[in-house]
């Protein structure tokens, strides 16, 4: 009455066709999960430069115009900064920070003085305050005194003149840059130092 040969027959193929949906589901699992893996790792590595670029930078606290009197006119002779690591700033290296000055006579890069054998122009730094006497700011009170000499070594680093406006840009190894505007004030030949 039951034929009994054909069911078990329908039952292994079903059973085949059951492992194998499986099997393809468990190695698309894989792949998803392989795939989310990777995508959380690159989120994270960009999330970190991102957040690198934004609190990696310094603050300029004060900014100064040192005044040369060469006994006929008054002039300055160099740009000092007071700077500091941002709030949320890791170590900031000195060393591998730039400037980009630019001025009514053009712009420049200049490199840390502490790197040598340069060609370019260079600033110079000096710890006031702090741990930064190896060169990195990295405690919220650090401070560091930033010279940029404004002596000629190329035409854009002449002295500028009264009314002109100076613009500069650190930028730190991470990338990340702080930009900062000054309009030359009148210069008095007994002026040690004016305010920018």
């Amino acid at each position: 009455m039951f034929n009994t040969g054909s069911r078990g027959q329908i039952g292994t193929g079903t059973l085949l066709v059951f492992i194998s949906v499986v099997l393809v589901a468990g190695a698309t699992a894989g792949v998803v999960t392989n795939t989310a893996g990777f995508l959380q790792y690159q989120s994270d590595e960009t999330s970190e430069h991102s957040t690198a670029e934004v609190s990696d930078r310094v603050e300029v606290a004060y900014s100064l115009g040192v005044v040369e009197n060469d006994g006929s006119a008054a002039e300055l002779e160099a740009l000092e900064l007071i700077i500091k690591p941002a709030p949320d700033a890791t170590a900031i290296e000195l060393a591998n920070t730039t400037v980009q000055y630019r001025s009514p006579d053009g712009r420049t890069t200049l490199v840390s003085d502490s790197t040598g054998g340069t060609t370019e122009p260079t600033f110079s730094v000096e710890p006031l305050q702090g741990d930064a006497a190896d060169g990195v700011l990295s405690d919220p009170s650090d401070r560091a005194k930033l010279t940029i000499p404004l002596d000629g070594e190329t035409a854009v680093l002449n002295s500028p003149r009264r009314g002109e406006e100076v613009q500069l840009t650190l930028t730190t190894d991470s990338g990340a840059s702080t930009r900062v505007q000054h309009t030359v004030p009148a210069v008095a030949p007994d002026d040690g130092a004016v305010k920018l």
